[in-house]
């Protein structure tokens, strides 16, 4: 079925963006000659200071300017043809032609969603208000096998569209790979030009081995059984889970550690189920606890008075249940009710601390 609305979006993005750099190549030359400028004053700087016996050093600084003015200059054909060879290499890897318009048509794989469910349509459309519960069931089955295929096509979309906007603004931070505190400036930029490439090299293979799979995925007759509805999605979610899983496959091949397991979608599915339990948690106390203040407020004045006696009283005998009277000791604090709780024993607090404490007296009288 005919539908070429991603790729033509793809092709607009990708007209206006190849000639990007073309458009700020003046500004980039000028960058570069500034750039020069200032590296030839401190080569000659460093010569007429004595580094002038050093020959091979003069000519290593020479030959690394003229190796970034040819880089800088030539930057639009280097990454087309780097980026042009991981594809291919990609895709013949997965089984393909080589062809770089696999991964320029992502409309294509959206298509082959139309096709495949092109007979639930119908069985839809067959079935009326009295067949609710096969049409809801038929009904999800339709949105989650279309979803994979629009995911798939999307993925695509997005990693073409990420190469070519890494390569149209790379090309400006390019010159300042010629000074020494200024490289990692370039040495990014290069970085993000072939993580990008890579990107595209793992989708194009794949691209290439999902595609014949995605082709062929069909009904087999217009009376659909449930059992034949969940092995298509199965097989789509599949598909869909690795296509959308290749990126980080890039990244972690270019990182040493690639790693591909069903723990990342478990991962992915339980942490809003968490993060709804513990905000439902939350949500329950903070009721809980304006409904108190509420019965509080409404209550009459003598009553709500007690109450928080009461409340006020409990918090502070836990609180004071540390600070309670040891076997052995007596009197009370100078001016203390009796009904206060006594002072903390200053020998405990010096005890506690590692001090050792001096022995208790007796009391002294009171006549004293």
């Amino acid at each position: 079925m005919q539908f070429n609305t991603l790729t033509l979006t793809l092709q607009n993005f990708i007209t206006v963006l190849s000639g990007a750099y073309g458009r700020i190549q003046g500004s980039a030359s000028t960058l570069l000659g500034i750039l020069i400028g200032i590296e030839v004053v401190l080569l000659g700087l460093w010569t007429a200071l004595g580094g002038g016996d050093n020959v091979v050093g003069i000519f290593k600084r020479i030959l690394h300017i003229g190796a970034w003015v040819w880089i800088v200059q030539s930057y639009p054909t280097l990454s087309k043809a780097l980026v042009e060879s991981l594809v291919k290499a990609g895709l013949l890897a997965g089984g393909g032609s080589g062809d770089v318009s696999l991964l320029m048509d992502p409309s294509r794989l959206a298509g082959y969603g139309l096709d495949a469910t092109e007979p639930l349509t119908r069985k839809l459309a067959d079935l009326g208000m009295t067949d609710l519960s096969d049409l809801i069931v038929f009904g999800f089955g339709y949105l989650a096998i279309m979803a994979c295929f629009l995911i798939m096509a999307i993925n695509v979309f997005l990693a073409v569209l990420e190469y070519y906007l890494f390569a149209a603004l790379a090309g400006i931070l390019l010159p300042f790979g010629l000074l020494e505190p200024t490289k990692f400036l370039a040495e990014k930029a290069i970085g993000a030009v072939v993580s990008a490439g890579v990107k595209l090299m793992v989708l194009g293979l794949v691209t290439a081995i999902i595609d014949p799979v995605l082709s062929s995925i069909h009904f087999a007759g217009p009376e659909i059984t449930f059992n034949e509805l969940w092995s298509v999605f199965l097989t789509v979610c599949a598909l869909m889970f690795l296509c959308w899983k290749a990126p980080s496959l890039a990244a972690s091949l270019l990182g040493g550690s690639p790693h591909l397991g069903v723990d990342h979608l478990v991962q992915a599915a339980t942490a809003p189920l968490a993060a709804g339990l513990a905000a439902g948690t939350v949500a329950g106390r903070a009721a809980a606890g304006v409904s108190a203040l509420r019965a509080a407020a409404s209550a009459p004045q003598g009553v709500g008075a007690s109450s928080v006696a009461s409340a006020a009283s409990t918090l502070g005998g836990r609180a004071g249940g540390a600070g309670a009277a040891t076997p052995g000791a007596s009197g009370s604090p100078r001016g203390a009710s009796a009904g206060a709780p006594p002072a903390a024993d200053p020998s405990l607090v010096l005890s506690a601390m590692g001090k050792a404490s001096p022995p208790a007296g007796p009391a002294p009288r009171a006549g004293a």
